[in-house]
């Protein structure tokens, strides 16, 4: 039961990184189990590194892939243990008092969690060293939250702490503008034409919708062939599968990605193997591949890039496809189904910006009288 304690002792609180390679390591999560079945699911004998470890490597379905993946898990460790190394390091600051540090969150109470908040809501840890938007306080708060109700309802926690914070819902004004239309999208397609690899990813990920999660996963066996048209089929959110439609020009990009990483372009549905690897041949983390395409993004220096409300990333590509979608006059619901939204409300969120521009009663006044006279 000492293992993950023991590796954290050895580890300083500013290498979470090598932490959560240890901690990623599903192998222990049957002993930890079977240790609480002998205790009678008594979990007070765990410590806060233990019960973090257990939450995230927590199941709720016999279906693996529809568990948390991988790169969630990493997520969540990571916001969880620089959490936890936070309260540690600065027990004062948050008004804690806890006579066993392993066992930090044990001692939360409704102040701790309120100057958290507001710690989380004034420290310059953002981009550029502003404070965190609201939609980043929403995610880290969210992740806290449910590792403090996952913890009190297994017995660890003795209060409902995850009950004590305020709000950090994300309202409209708040949404970060990732507007992309299709002269934008031709720009940044046109700069790295002669690229095979950033041409190719930027191709997929603009004319299909597709989440870089999904692109990282996708395998050979998943790109098909049937009446003409190519499919790539995708695992996305909550283990749901759908198609994207891959276009015989994209499909080509596809090919000539696959030729200069120098491995086999012919289709194959018993290929298990990466449909796109990095130049060692291993398949792309989605933080590697997220970080490469946002830092090809930033290097075209295009005019447009300059005077984005946000910073163009590879989710922004996304957004674009939905956008380009509607200009082509198709319906939401269709595009709802493309990019695997369970709610209309979501691809309306992808859409408001675009069409209220689109829709704005002062394009009436382009040809009108006073118009003309200015």
């Amino acid at each position: 039961m000492s293992n993950l304690v023991n590796s954290i002792n050895n580890i300083a609180s500013n290498n979470v990184p090598r932490l959560i390679d240890k901690m990623i390591d599903e192998s222990l999560v049957s002993s930890y189990l079977n240790i609480a079945d002998k205790l009678e699911h008594d979990y007070m004998a765990f410590s806060d590194v233990e019960m973090i470890y257990i939450f995230v490597h927590d199941e709720k379905d016999q279906d693996k892939s529809k568990n948390r993946t991988i790169d969630t898990k990493r997520e969540y460790l990571r916001e969880l243990l620089n959490v936890y190394f936070l309260f540690v390091e600065k027990e004062d600051l948050f008004g804690l008092r806890s006579n066993d540090r392993k066992k930090i969150f044990n001692s939360l109470n409704r102040r701790n969690i309120r100057l958290f908040q507001e710690w989380l809501r004034e420290t310059p840890s953002g981009k550029g060293g502003k404070p965190y938007s609201v939609a980043t306080i929403s995610r880290k708060t969210g992740i806290f939250k449910s590792f403090l109700s996952f913890a009190h309802k297994l017995g660890y926690l003795k209060n409902p702490v995850h009950t004590y914070f305020k709000s950090a819902s994300v309202n409209h004004k708040d949404r970060p503008n990732r507007d992309l239309n299709s002269t934008e999208a031709l720009q940044l397609l046109s700069y790295y034409k002669e690229h095979p690899i950033l041409h190719c990813l930027f191709s997929i990920l603009l004319t299909t919708g597709a989440r870089v999660r999904e692109l990282c996963q996708a395998k050979v066996k998943d790109l098909s062939y049937d009446e003409g048209v190519y499919w790539l089929n995708v695992l996305g959110k909550g283990g749901e599968k759908r198609d994207l439609l891959i276009h015989p020009n994209v499909c080509d990009t596809i090919t000539r990605f696959r030729q200069r990483r120098g491995i086999d372009t012919l289709l194959s549905p018993s290929d298990d193997s990466p449909l796109l690897t990095t130049a060692n041949g291993k398949p792309y983390t989605y933080k590697y591949l997220s970080n490469y395409i946002g830092k090809a993004i930033d290097r075209t220096d295009l005019s447009f890039l300059k005077y984005k409300e946000q910073t163009v990333r590879a989710h922004t590509l996304r957004h674009g496809f939905a956008i380009i979608s509607a200009e082509q006059g198709e319906d939401v619901f269709r595009i709802m189904q493309a990019l695997g939204h369970k709610k209309i409300e979501t691809t309306f969120i992808y859409l408001e910006r675009h069409a209220a521009r689109r829709n704005h009663v002062g394009h009436a006044w382009k040809n009108s009288t006073i118009m003309n006279s200015i």
